[in-house]
């Protein structure tokens, strides 16, 4: 589960470079559902405008503002307060919490970590014949886009591994040395990867259709032109270098992109 919290921007700045390890909080109704493993995503004072995710790794609970800021005095307090007392008076007069809701919940102290990101990671190949490119137009989801054959790993899979399988499962097709063309990076409510290879030798017979579209070869020079994501759009002209290509795009919820930058390696 994740829970939403406000910082002031120095406590934010230490949040996010790893300084500060530890949130002292009220322990109302709403930090009483905050669960180890649990999330916070901690949005930056004034105006919101950035955020920072950790993962909660320990709780402690306690009665009273005295007995919590005791415990990590020396290395949370120390160089800024000249006693407990200071650190509690600070917390009343700082118009952080009042004695009154102080007495009536207790305090918290959430140990904090950065997030570990899980990344929704995927392949696509480009694969071209007589100066065409097989893509699939997808007729069950995406609204009728074009994109090249691909998909997510399974266990145990590399990039590689992974790209020759989805092609074929896809195509029928079986990639012959494919050649890593780039990296798009994405993200939006999620975040991953897509390793795109391109190719120009395979084997075997087309499957017409596939279980996600028709399947149609596309002459290079109208890819550009076609309906496609537009993350994709971005790095076709990249596609058939004698380089490799890193995207970066922020994506909307319906898969628009908000910002990219991209470059050659």
């Amino acid at each position: 589960m994740e829970h939403i919290m406000k910082l002031n921007a120095s406590t934010f700045e230490d949040v996010k470079s790893g300084k500060k390890r530890r949130e002292y909080r009220l322990n109302d109704e709403k930090r009483k559902l905050v669960r180890v493993e649990d999330t916070i995503r901690f949005l930056k004072l004034p105006n919101l405008d950035e955020e920072f995710v950790v993962d909660v790794t320990k709780i402690e609970t306690f009665d009273n503002w005295v007995d919590c800021y005791s415990k990590y005095y020396d290395e949370d307090f120390k160089d800024k307060y000249v006693s407990v007392e200071a650190v509690v008076q600070d917390a009343y007069e700082g118009g952080y919490y009042t004695k009154e809701e102080s007495d009536e919940n207790g305090c918290v102290i959430f140990y904090i970590k950065k997030h570990k990101v899980i990344h929704l990671n995927s392949t696509a190949c480009y694969l071209k014949k007589d100066n065409k490119v097989l893509m699939i137009k997808f007729t069950k989801k995406w609204g009728h886009v074009y994109a090249p054959p691909g998909g997510k790993f399974e266990e145990g899979e590399s990039p590689l591994d992974c790209i020759i399988r989805e092609f074929c499962e896809e195509t029928g097709l079986t990639l012959i040395n494919p050649r890593l063309q780039g990296l798009s990076y994405w993200k939006n409510d999620t975040e991953g990867i897509i390793f795109v290879y391109t190719a120009e030798y395979f084997e075997g017979d087309l499957t017409l259709v596939s279980e996600e579209g028709n399947l149609e070869w596309i002459k290079f020079e109208d890819l550009e032109h076609l309906p496609q994501f537009e993350q994709n759009k971005i790095f076709t002209p990249f596609l058939f270098k004698n380089e490799i290509f890193e995207s970066k795009s922020i994506l909307d919820s319906k898969a628009r992109v908000l910002n990219n930058i991209i470059r050659t390696i």
